[in-house]
Formats: C-alpha cells, sequence, structure tokens
C-alpha cells in the first residue's frame, strides 16, 4: 500500500492496568482510570530520550488514560499537537473486562482460528482493522508528507502491523509484540 504520509506507532507505557494485570478495554472503564504507572512514565521518558524516527508532526491517539497520557508526554517533548481518536482506542475484550490478564492467551487462541471470531463478545480483527484503517484513510485524504504518529494499545497496534506487513490477522500474534512503550514505523520512511 502507497501512503501519502508516513505513519509510526507507539505502545503506550507500562500502565496500572498492567500493573494490576487486568484487562481494561471498556471506554468506560479506561477513559479516567488506569493511566500510567510509575514505570511506564520512564518507559515514556526512555523512548523519547532515544527517539529513533522522525519527529512526528502530528499526534493522534486513544483516548484512553494510559494512550492520553503517553500521547501527551511526546507531545510536551517534541511541541506537537495532538488529537484523540476512538478509532485507536482498545481492543474491546467483552466478557472479559476487568477481569484478569489470564485471559488474553485464550483469545489470541481463537484468533489464530478465525479472525471473525466474536468468543466471549471480544471485539474481531478484522473490526479492529477496519476502524484504523478507516482513521488512516481520512488521514490520507487531509495530509501529504506529514510524520504521523498513532498512539494506541497492544493488540490493535499488533493488528495493524500485520495488515500493513500483508500478514493474516489471525497471525498477529507472531509478529515480535510490541513492548510497553516501543515506537515502530508503520510503513518505511
Amino acid at each position: 500500500m502507497s501512503l501519502l504520509n508516513r505513519y509510526y506507532v507507539l505502545r503506550h507505557g507500562h500502565s496500572l492496568a498492567n500493573q494490576q494485570k487486568i484487562i481494561v478495554s471498556d471506554i468506560q472503564h479506561g477513559e479516567h482510570r488506569y493511566g500510567l504507572s510509575p514505570l511506564g512514565i520512564n518507559q515514556v521518558t526512555h523512548t523519547l530520550v532515544n527517539w529513533p524516527f522522525s519527529i512526528p508532526d502530528m499526534i493522534f491517539h486513544s483516548d484512553f488514560k494510559r494512550t492520553s497520557e503517553t500521547a501527551g508526554m511526546v507531545a510536551d517533548y517534541f511541541s506537537r499537537p495532538l488529537q484523540p481518536s476512538p478509532a485507536l482506542r482498545e481492543r474491546h475484550f467483552g466478557e472479559f473486562e476487568l477481569q484478569d490478564d489470564e485471559y488474553y492467551p485464550q483469545v489470541w487462541q481463537y484468533d489464530e482460528q478465525q479472525p471473525e471470531h466474536q468468543f466471549g463478545e471480544v471485539e474481531s480483527l478484522t473490526s479492529v482493522c477496519e476502524r484504523e484503517m478507516a482513521l488512516i484513510s481520512q488521514l490520507e485524504q487531509q495530509y501529504c508528507q506529514q510524520n504521523i504518529l498513532l498512539v494506541g494499545h497492544g493488540d490493535p497496534l499488533q493488528i495493524l502491523l500485520s495488515h500493513f506487513l500483508n500478514q493474516p490477522l489471525n497471525q498477529h500474534r507472531t509478529l515480535v509484540p510490541l513492548a510497553t512503550a516501543e515506537v515502530r514505523a508503520l510503513n518505511p520512511e
């Protein structure tokens, strides 16, 4: 896919939900709670000091607290504008919301079998990819030759990376997982 802009993805820093080992995937729980942990703040700071790519011209982020705080740190560091986007929200994990994060591997097993599954009312891989690609399509229509940073969550960003690598979405977990506060290029510079 040929793009007019360069895109980078940044997973939020370690969060209080990560620290408590719970799944927080619903905006009603994650918008105002479960922000960055002290470790997460340190991780984001380390990423910024060692930034490996062009400085972003603009930053779009999930409206969860952990991603808003991460994006805010980036915006402050580079003096860049930022804008929340529901398209970058966490993958909704349905009935596993606020449950132990030990359920992730169970969902990922279903992912491997069928990208359309909705086991446990989990948002399908296809649905996640479609909403993220709708945002990128919109950005492609609005901007040209910009460095755009997308700040989001582990699963959605893995799904997006798989799409851009032309890998089947149900193999998103075969990619090296994005670490908290890790940044990667979505398309080459």
